[in-house]
């Protein structure tokens, strides 16, 4: 995200009132685009659902046909973005752009693959309607397009197209579905569900010609070049995949407890508990955005210096000077982006539970809200230092954290549905709670060596990857690797 960072970093130093909120604002639809996007459309198009008078069934089978694709989108996409991301972070900084669109292009055509076939396990025996299926279908294949095309987008530096194309694919989508339930083309889920197809494939499409348009297309880009990328980073596919799979496994094992409900004997969920996890969920997006536009930049811009001088032109007092600089700055950053959460979640504790309380939402409801506000609070500090332990190269150490965050959920999330509803969102706040504390641990443990790290825990030899991947880059390339011999 450094790339779009120090883009917006120009609106912050303009020191205008009009220049910040244009940079929080841009910063909040990049770092949450798709969250942002769901969101708004899902809301406003419930809306339209109640003011049309349409049955609360129908509703419940339209916000589960949408849930489901977001989630399970970003279960399939996030270990791919993961690996695409140091895949295209290497090619940036080498300065090779020829096949970063291919790649786009192959990660995407990879995740249609795996993602048509868990569709289709999905839906085989079940009773909904087959249009209605297609089109949750292609919303999931969207979403997982969009999901990997923001890893290219954060290279581009354009934050005003993204977000255009953000707003422009909304919009349409609840213009549609208004158009529908006005003139009653189709049943209302089924409008609906197409007409966020057609907004979130213009998304799609619109994001598809910016990155080409900046990284160009040649004819012959390889679209699999990065398939080696698997072996040798395949912890950060983990790291991502587990984190991910973490965050949303208390809500999975509640799915399957007395708060569970079934939709058309098709979509199992928990709009008790979904709900207030979304809301406490809110709370954290102020981190996600001072992260990109903050603490990323100025850990970012030590991070460069201590590097350059180790690997072109700094003597010893250089490199040592540099690493104390980097490290204080590492630590300052992240006291300060916790106090700056800390703030918000303090302030989402109390106005959060007034508001829903006003909204009908049950005393036992709003106190689960307010335990998960803390427990997202934990989880936005475990993703700060495991994305810092990324950028210091200390893979396993993530991939640890990533580990214990899930076996925690999963552990604490089936004991507590044993124990009952007085457990409901403590489970996730006690393991968020631990996995927070062994990835500062780690975090310490790994800065007081960060010397043995970098200059000797690293192979001495370069040794090229020979896996399956790597055969297979090599076949499907062979001739154009010959050629340019």
């Amino acid at each position: 995200m450094a790339g779009i960072g120090f883009e917006l970093k120009r609106l912050f130093d303009r020191r205008t009132l009009t220049g910040q909120t244009m940079a929080y604002g841009y910063s909040a639809i990049i770092t949450a685009g798709p969250f942002a996007l769901l969101t708004s459309m899902v809301l406003l198009i419930q809306l339209l659902f109640v003011q049309y008078g349409v049955a609360k069934g129908a509703g419940q089978l339209y916000t589960a046909s949408v849930i489901y694709p977001f989630v399970f989108s970003q279960l399939l996409t996030c270990g791919f973005a993961m690996v695409i991301t140091r895949y295209l972070a290497d090619k940036l900084y080498q300065g090779e752009y020829e096949n970063v669109t291919a790649s786009c292009y192959g990660i995407i055509f990879i995740s249609q693959l795996l993602g048509a076939v868990a569709a289709v396990a999905f839906y085989w025996d079940k009773p909904l309607a087959f249009e209605l299926k297609l089109a949750a279908y292609v919303f999931f294949m969207e979403m997982s397009a969009v999901w990997l095309q923001g890893v290219y987008l954060t290279a581009l530096k354009d934050y005003k197209s993204i977000f255009l194309s953000y707003g422009g694919g909304g919009a349409i989508s609840v213009l549609l579905a208004w158009a529908n339930l006005h003139f009653a083309f189709m049943e209302p889920v089924l409008g609906s569900m197409v007409a966020m197809c057609i907004g979130t494939g213009v998304i799609v499409c619109c994001f598809m010609v910016q990155i080409a348009r900046y990284f160009g297309y040649p004819a012959e880009g390889m679209n699999f070049e990065f398939l080696p990328y698997f072996e040798v980073h395949y912890r950060l596919f983990g790291v991502a995949f587990f984190y991910t799979l973490a965050i949303y496994a208390a809500n999975f094992i509640i799915w399957q407890g007395p708060w569970g409900v079934t939709v058309a004997d098709t979509y199992l969920y928990s709009p008790r508990y979904d709900v207030v996890t979304f809301y406490a969920f809110l709370s954290i997006l102020p981190t996600m955005i001072m992260f990109v536009v903050s603490m990323e930049l100025k850990f970012y811009e030590q991070y460069a210096v201590y590097f350059t001088y180790i690997t072109q032109k700094g003597n010893f007092q250089d490199i040592e000077d540099a690493r104390k600089e980097l490290l204080h700055t590492l630590w300052t950053e992240f006291k300060n982006i916790m106090e700056f959460q800390l703030v918000f979640s303090l302030m989402f504790l109390a106005a959060g539970g007034y508001l829903l309380s006003m909204g009908g939402v049950s005393y036992q409801d709003v106190n689960i809200y307010r335990i998960l506000v803390l427990g997202a609070f934990f989880n936005a500090v475990l993703q700060v230092v495991y994305t810092l332990l990324l950028y210091l190269e200390d893979q396993h150490g993530a991939l640890m954290i990533a580990g214990a965050f899930l076996l925690s959920n999963m552990v604490l999330g089936i004991g507590g549905l044993w124990l009952g509803e007085a457990s409901y969102g403590f489970t996730f706040f006690l393991s968020a709670l631990l996995a927070c504390a062994v990835a500062v641990m780690r975090l310490q443990h790994f800065c007081q060596r960060i010397s043995y790290y970098v200059f000797c825990g690293r192979p001495v030899f370069f040794e090229a990857p020979h896996g399956v991947f790597s055969r297979l880059a090599a076949f499907l390339y062979r001739d154009r690797q010959e050629r340019n011999a």
